[in-house]
């Protein structure tokens, strides 16, 4: 018997399809969702990052900008700079664990989600002292409970409102910030955003 006869037998053809089939099968399986795995998972993506801003709607500060990255599975990280008046100013870093409250988004990804997280981290402020012509600097411990809902317009963007309620203890390092002085300045906004 030759090749060409056992070609046209199709022993060798079904060899090949067998084969192919074979290395094609994983990829294809891989794809399928499991019995077990809730189909819209995608749906309830939670989103990377959000950007914010505030204006007059904060306590001690009238005007702020952060951005929160939400990218580690259940904690966020904060990183914002407001101002308290025009020759006071902060930086603050903070992170926190997040806990999901509630979960609207539908197959395509829009609807209504809500979260909460516990933040903590440092604050730092500065003020300009006209009558000495230099700054003077605090440093303190800040801890805030957050309040988010973000309305997905789409799987990828949505409109965030974030309310803020905590408070900073400040540590004087050089010279205290007279605005700040005692021992706890409230911590409290309300801010609107971008998510995506």
């Amino acid at each position: 018997m030759t090749w060409q006869g056992t070609w046209r037998g199709g022993r060798w053809r079904a060899a090949l399809v067998g084969a192919l089939l074979c290395t094609g099968l994983p990829e294809a399986r891989a794809e399928e969702p499991d019995a077990g795995t809730p189909v819209a998972s995608t749906a309830q993506r939670r989103g990377i990052l959000t950007l914010r801003a505030s204006w007059r709607t904060g306590v001690p500060d009238y005007m702020g900008g952060s951005l929160t990255v939400q990218a580690l599975p259940l904690v966020d990280v904060e990183l914002g700079a407001t101002l308290v008046n025009p020759v006071v100013g902060s930086l603050y870093l903070r992170a926190g664990p997040r806990w999901s409250l509630y979960e609207g988004r539908d197959d395509a990804g829009r609807g209504l989600s809500l979260r909460m997280s516990a933040l903590a981290g440092a604050r730092g402020t500065s003020a300009y002292v006209v009558s000495e012509g230099s700054f003077g600097a605090q440093w303190g411990l800040n801890a805030v409970a957050a309040l988010e809902g973000t309305y997905w317009l789409a799987r990828y963007f949505g409109v965030s409102a974030q309310l803020v309620a905590g408070g900073t203890t400040y540590f004087p390092l050089r010279r205290p910030v007279q605005v700040l002085l005692g021992p706890l300045t409230p911590d409290a906004r309300f801010s609107l955003g971008l998510s995506f």
